[in-house]
């Protein structure tokens, strides 16, 4: 007796629903974006932000304005968008902790010496703080004219400046 083939069923024809029907994805594995590749969410960017309050590009300008103002009191921008708890690095190495540390270091600074005048250009803005750069004239107490150039860092932490670091040339 000879065995009968099964055959298996013809497949269907095409619909127009089913032929316009994009293939099923595969679910993303737990915890992934859909659509993210595997090992994507390690590589891909996250965002970095200052937090809230005044962003570095408004700081920054202030602070560019103010110092091209040939204005000879930081008081009003200091008050206005710095730190209590404010970080102030010279590129000598030293630093000071603190509002009234930083006001005493500018204060001795101004102290020795005749500001002739000041142009800064900037700011240079990133995603947490700015950079300025800033040229100075000055006489020492007792000395001759010089120019002093720098560039200032500054880290910016919901709307106050929290670090400035002062980096000079040929120091």
């Amino acid at each position: 007796m000879a065995k009968k083939s099964k055959k298996s069923p013809a497949p269907k024809p095409a619909t127009k629903k089913s032929a316009n029907k994009p293939a099923a994805k595969k679910p993303a594995k737990s915890g992934a974006k859909p659509g993210a590749k595997s090992g994507a969410s390690k590589l891909a960017p996250k965002p970095v932000s200052s937090g809230k309050g005044a962003t570095p590009a408004e700081i920054g300008a202030a602070v560019v304005a103010h110092l091209n103002s040939g204005a000879m009191s930081d008081t009003p921008l200091w008050d206005r968008f710095w730190s209590d708890a404010i970080e102030s690095v010279e590129g000598s190495g030293m630093g000071w902790a603190g509002r009234k540390a930083m006001e005493a270091k500018c204060a001795e600074f101004m102290g020795e010496n005749e500001i002739l005048g000041c142009r800064a250009s900037g700011p240079f803005v990133g995603a947490t703080g700015f950079a300025v750069h800033i040229e100075i004239e000055l006489k020492p107490k007792g000395g001759e004219v010089m120019q002093m150039k720098e560039v200032a860092v500054y880290t910016v932490k919901n709307g106050k400046v929290v670090r400035e670091e002062f980096m000079y040339a040929g120091c």
